[in-house]
């Protein structure tokens, strides 16, 4: 089965190899029109939503250990090229930046176990993918002081990547992203409630903004009709696949503050959704691209919110495989197929059960609905 599935991808990634990739900001990547991603499995179909506004979210990102090993060949973008083509059929992408990103490699806060960081170019595979925002409230951030934060948020701008969750300052941190589609506008802000102390932003000093329940309902006390609001919060215990009882408090309160979502990453596992009466909660997505080694952390998730308009009608999952081993090269990053999507969904279904929320599985998806009357509609 592995067979089969790699040589897929394999060919896959020779159908994209056709196309030149950027290596500046002010290239473009010029692909066919995207075509949905649509399955059928012994669950069914995957569910088409065409008119829908398509949010995608993945989790960490970082380019050191095992992608940098993987980048290191003719064409730097094979660890990645499966994702190009799929992530445009969305409207917009929005991955959690785990990194600074810097011109060159000053020296590394040895105060920190793992220090991370990119490389300019790296910033071209962001774009190459439509990577639209980067969520920068998380403990790596400030892996390079303030002078690596700074250099990240020029660069970002630089390559015309939106940003949030750290700045020169706390009111520069808690600026949101913003997109918009038709008269809905889409804010979007980012926290991190791991880290030492004095890697968060305050008053007058650079740093990652930190996560207080009080300051997150704070920033959207004003939101005005046809805005929705979206929260990126990096919490948790790594490799723990269940939430604990505190963010699941906050998670119900800022809901029901205003937050119509919420995503959550940093423990490099999957954890459930939960679903409350005025919005939805992805606990955490896992890793995106992220070089550790460890064998075990392959199989992860990456979600789409639909919505109409202001209304949110349901989150898809996407898992998505990283093949992280100890050999230099042997890594890839790709949509899980069909069928190997199906069997890690059931898994995944039981940490959503657990939090007394449904996954419907169909097409190598995964479905929780927030509109009922479309879920009846909609479910096979």
């Amino acid at each position: 089965m592995k067979y089969r599935f790699l040589l897929l991808f394999v060919l896959f990634s020779s159908f994209l190899s056709a196309f030149d990739l950027p290596e500046s900001p002010e290239e473009t990547l010029e692909l066919p029109k995207p075509f949905l991603y649509q399955f059928r499995t012994e669950t069914g179909e995957s569910i088409k939503m065409p008119n829908s506004t398509k949010l995608w979210f993945g989790g960490d990102v970082m380019f050191n250990w095992g992608v940098r090993d993987a980048m290191r060949s003719e064409d730097v973008f094979f660890p990645f090229r499966s994702f190009f083509h799929f992530l445009h059929q969305f409207d917009f992408r929005f991955i959690n930046l785990e990194t600074p990103i810097l011109h060159k490699t000053p020296a590394a806060d040895q105060r920190k176990s793992y220090v991370f960081y990119g490389e300019r170019r790296d910033l071209t595979v962001l774009r190459s993918l439509g990577i639209d925002g980067v969520f920068l409230g998380n403990n790596h951030t400030m892996d390079f002081g303030e002078n690596g934060l700074f250099e990240t948020l020029d660069l970002l701008d630089e390559f015309k990547i939106s940003h949030t969750g750290a700045g020169k300052n706390t009111d520069h941190a808690l600026v949101p992203i913003l997109v918009k589609k038709g008269n809905t506008e889409f804010r979007l802000f980012s926290f991190s409630d791991t880290g030492e102390t004095r890697l968060f932003s305050g008053t007058n000093s650079p740093g990652a903004a930190y996560f207080r329940v009080a300051t997150a309902e704070k920033v959207i006390k004003k939101t005005k009709p046809g805005q929705v609001n979206l929260l990126s919060v990096h919490w948790g215990v790594e490799y723990n696949p269940t939430p604990m009882d505190t963010e699941r408090n906050a998670a119900k309160y800022l809901i029901n503050a205003g937050y119509k979502v919420i995503i959550g990453h940093h423990p490099h596992v999957p954890q459930g959704i939960e679903v409350f009466p005025k919005g939805i909660v992805v606990y955490s997505l896992g890793n995106f691209f992220f070089g550790s080694k460890n064998q075990y952390l392959k199989h992860n998730i990456s979600v789409v919110t639909h919505f109409d308009g202001d209304k949110l009608l349901f989150v898809e999952v996407i898992p998505v495989f990283g093949k992280h081993q100890a050999l230099p090269g042997d890594h890839y990053f790709f949509p899980l197929g069909p069928k190997e999507a199906e069997s890690f969904l059931k898994e995944y279904a039981i940490l959503c059960k657990q939090l007394g929320t449904d996954l419907v599985i169909s097409g190598g998806r995964g479905y929780v609905f927030f509109e009922k009357e479309l879920k009846a509609k909609l479910k096979p």
